[in-house]
């Protein structure tokens, strides 16, 4: 099984867009696929038509000592979604204490589920580290913008290790072209040579309460995601 993460540069970005389409991606081309909200804000089960105000999540089975995986909906043959589910901050505040203090918690979780998944995708927020941290990943890919806040943001060593993924690239912007050939050039070795276009059809994905590839198949950001996703299996050593 392959874990891999999505995090935001910063909010806005399109994060969770992004690892829900990838995720409906990867299942169509065969593999069987778990997403993760890894979010307090519970908004990526939003894409699979779950009920954003569903109390049941991983977070709360965790803080309740119950069976996390339970939590986890199916929402076709090969992909599954485990929402994060509706906690208060008090409460997503003594979840990160408790994953800062079991670094291994989501690394034992993950063995678990091994034979079950091709991949594992966790959707990670900015600002609680232990929730940031905890799972173990093979891939790292931080999602960024071609704006000025991104770039300003890169120059932290925090993004040192990841992978850099481009969404909403407007070729037609002068800026972000001239950002693009800036971070080509700095940033080879971690740039993804797939961009994700700016398409209204994530927008209304997402208003229909669909992964994109199954909203608007033929679009230009759906072609997009099924080139990341092979990618990603070419990565992994999955593409035969």
């Amino acid at each position: 099984m392959i874990s891999m993460s999505l995090q935001g540069i910063r909010g806005g970005v399109g994060t969770s867009s992004t690892l829900a389409a990838l995720g409906y991606a990867l299942s169509t081309l065969g593999q069987k696929v778990l997403v993760v909200d890894m979010c307090p804000e519970n908004t990526l089960g939003l894409h699979f038509n779950l009920d954003f105000a569903l109390p049941g999540g991983w977070a709360r089975a965790t803080l309740d000592n119950t069976a996390w995986h339970e939590a986890a909906w199916s929402i076709e043959p090969g992909l599954s979604v485990l929402p994060y589910g509706t906690l208060s901050a008090e409460q997503s505040g003594q979840l990160d204490v408790l994953l800062q203090e079991d670094p291994q918690l989501w690394g034992k979780r993950q063995d678990s589920i091994a034979n079950g998944f091709d991949w594992v995708l966790f959707d990670l927020p900015q600002r609680l580290l232990g929730h940031a941290t905890n799972p173990r990943c093979d891939i790292a890919m931080t999602v960024l913008n071609l704006d000025a806040a991104s770039h300003a943001l890169l120059q932290q060593p925090d993004f040192s290790f990841s992978r850099l993924l481009i969404n909403r690239f407007d070729p037609a912007s002068q800026l972000q072209r001239d950002l693009l050939l800036l971070w080509q050039h700095h940033f080879v070795n971690r740039l993804l040579p797939i961009h994700l276009h700016a398409d209204e059809a994530m927008a209304e994905a997402l208003a229909k309460r669909e992964p994109t590839g199954r909203y608007a198949p033929g679009s230009l950001i759906a072609q997009d995601i099924i080139s990341l996703a092979s990618w990603c299996l070419l990565r992994s050593g999955r593409l035969e």
